[in-house]
């Protein structure tokens, strides 16, 4: 009878040691990336569509964005603390560029054991280098970077 009670409770003590499958889900968020919105300079509460708005980010392999929109989300890089673009605009068949750098501070955030940590970003700055004009204004909105679904930086144009 001893026996059976000890290979009871060892039983016992094995199902309740287990845990759940950790499985990171495929909706899961990884790291969040900078979302731009373009605004209307003239009428600042007006949402404007750049024409043929190129976003190049300088040391990416690729081009981030070609054609008109109104909003953006490009990536920052998550081992550097700056991370430069050029952002073109074609307007009467003239290209006009400028250079801005987005400085920031990133930490790690905890999601669970499957998935493991997210970079995030904050204290979010930006600097404009040889500026053409095209864009009369930057202002940031959020300076901590945690989702997708926040505006961070607003653009005049």
């Amino acid at each position: 009878m001893k026996r059976y009670t000890y290979l009871l409770a060892l039983a016992v003590c094995s199902l309740l040691g287990c845990e759940p499958d950790d499985i990171c889900l495929a909706e899961t968020p990884g790291t969040p990336q900078l979302v731009v919105v373009f605004y209307d300079a003239l009428q600042p509460e007006n949402k404007k569509e750049v024409p043929g708005l190129q976003v190049k980010g300088i040391g990416l392999e690729t081009e981030i964005h070609n054609g008109t929109t109104d909003s953006i989300i490009i990536p920052l890089k998550t081992g550097a603390v700056k991370t430069d673009f050029v952002w073109s605009k074609t307007e009467n068949d003239n290209t006009l560029d400028e250079e801005i750098t987005f400085k920031y501070e990133s930490y790690d955030r905890f999601i669970s054991r499957a998935c493991g940590y997210q970079k995030n970003f904050a204290n979010i700055r930006y600097e404009r280098l040889n500026s053409v004009n095209w864009i009369e204004n930057i202002e940031i909105i959020t300076d901590t970077i945690s989702d997708n679904k926040t505006t961070h930086v607003k653009i005049l144009h």
